[in-house]
């Protein structure tokens, strides 16, 4: 073995390795002089009041529910700086994880950690990386005489790995703008980090219709699996499912600092909900919030075939194509509450708890149509051709995966089922949005200011 091959044995998140891969990233830039580049990013660093930078929102998921596009909305703010997409959603892991770095070799090794979230020099919203390179080194210079207690916390990390991104971005910002996190996952533990390092810090979830949360989820997940990893077929309506259980309420402690947005809401009332939500964020209107980017350049979805940006009303519609009319009944049962707290339409049968619960024993002993998608594509692409050829033992663990992602289904429902019956859960509350009459007719609407209180509506009153 090379001395530069890192054994199996070490650590995953070894300091040794990371610090390769961003020397490799970084490597002719390392030989490029950037001296002028340096200098004109140390002026501009002294226009940021980085002691008084302290105004941080989070913005979380639900599954697929439009987070991305509601941080699109902020991008190019005068008062906002932001990593675009998922480029910052390992801020804070990473820093848990290589906690020993220095950080001008955590700001050089971020963009070199997981690739495939912190895409910061390729993708659709690349940065050069020359720029970035010369904005840390001029970091570095500029705050050389900062107290090495603040340098090394996590709070200066983020801080500045914002900044630096920002200078090699080219674009101004406030002395004291408003840092837009892409958190995304729901996760108690980061977010008493982001508080405390943050104290005035703010968390955004969106939220979206249970059904068409899960099969958008598993949608997204199945057709971009490995397709030479059977364990990813069988696993994928399962960590599409994940994604939702137990991710509907307000972090513990935070519910004073949270704010919930409807997916629908955003897709069909997108110029009054940015209004009221950057008054409750303390940012001034401007004409950007009309646009859907990530640095400048249109945020562009591409889904089955049709591409758009920004807003788009046939997105508010329930989404089925992975569920059966059986699985839809279950999670009318399964997440009842989270139609009725959240104002989507919801069959009255499901009124009764008797209901909820007889549908849920009678329905959780068969598969769901999503289930059979990946338990077929597995058997076409994986089993079969490893029976055609011979390995058995292959075919049969595949086959056996099925069957544990099956139980492993089950339990999960199961366990939350009847702790959801037993101990009322708090689930994130939405103050903003129209009821579901509103969301089928685009009629009167609500006046703005005025808190919205509608009781639930059902499926058989207004159609489905």
């Amino acid at each position: 073995m090379s001395e530069t091959t890192i054994s199996p044995a070490k650590s995953a998140f070894d300091p040794q390795e990371i610090l390769l891969r961003a020397n490799a990233l970084f490597l002719a830039e390392q030989s490029t002089d950037l001296r002028s580049v340096i200098s004109e990013n140390i002026k501009a660093l002294q226009h940021y009041d980085v002691g008084a930078m302290d105004r941080v929102v989070a913005i979380l998921s639900w599954g697929r529910s439009g987070s991305l596009l509601l941080s699109s909305y902020l991008d190019g703010h005068r008062d906002v700086m932001m990593l675009p997409a998922t480029c910052g959603w390992k801020l804070y892991e990473f820093c848990e994880h290589y906690p020993s770095l220095s950080l001008h070799d955590k700001l050089l090794a971020y963009p070199a950690y997981k690739p495939y979230f912190s895409r910061f020099f390729d993708g659709d919203f690349p940065i050069s990386s020359a720029q970035y390179y010369a904005a840390v080194q001029a970091i570095l210079e500029f705050y050389c005489d900062w107290p090495t207690e603040f340098l090394e916390s996590r709070r200066a990390f983020v801080l500045l790995m914002h900044i630096a991104y920002n200078l090699a971005l080219g674009r101004p910002a406030s002395s004291q703008p408003l840092i837009v996190y892409a958190m995304h996952e729901s996760d108690n533990v980061i977010a008493g980090l982001l508080v405390d390092d943050f104290p005035k810090a703010k968390f955004v979830h969106t939220v979206r219709d249970p059904i068409s949360s899960w099969d958008a989820t598993f949608h997204f997940g199945f057709s971009t699996l490995f397709r030479d990893y059977p364990r990813a077929y069988t696993q994928a309506p399962y960590a599409a499912l994940v994604c939702l259980v137990d991710k509907d309420q307000p972090h513990t402690g935070m519910e004073s600092r949270t704010r919930t947005v409807r997916f629908e809401d955003l897709h069909r009332d997108t110029a009054e909900l940015i209004c009221d939500l950057t008054a409750w964020l303390g940012l001034p209107y401007q004409a950007s919030l009309r646009d859907s980017t990530f640095n400048g350049i249109p945020y562009v979805v591409k889904r089955d075939r049709q591409s758009w940006s920004g807003s788009r009303v046939e997105q508010a519609q329930r989404k089925t194509r992975n569920l059966s009319l059986k699985d839809q009944a279950f999670l009318f049962a399964f997440f009842y509450d989270n139609y009725r707290e959240w104002n989507y339409p919801c069959p009255k049968l499901f009124t009764h708890p008797m209901v909820r619960c007889l549908v849920f024993l009678t329905i959780l002993a068969f598969p769901t149509k999503m289930e059979l998608i990946a338990a077929r594509g597995m058997f076409v692409r994986w089993t079969l051709p490893c029976l055609q050829q011979g390995n058995i033992l292959p075919a049969i663990k595949s086959l056996l995966g099925a069957g544990y992602y099956r139980l492993k289904i089950c339990g999960l429902f199961a366990l939350v089922f009847v702790r959801r019956l037993l101990y009322p859960t708090t689930l994130l509350e939405v103050e903003h949005g129209r009821g579901p009459e509103q969301m089928l007719d685009d009629g009167a609407k609500t006046p703005r200011g005025e808190r919205r209180q509608h009781r639930p509506m059902h499926v058989d009153e207004i159609g489905d």
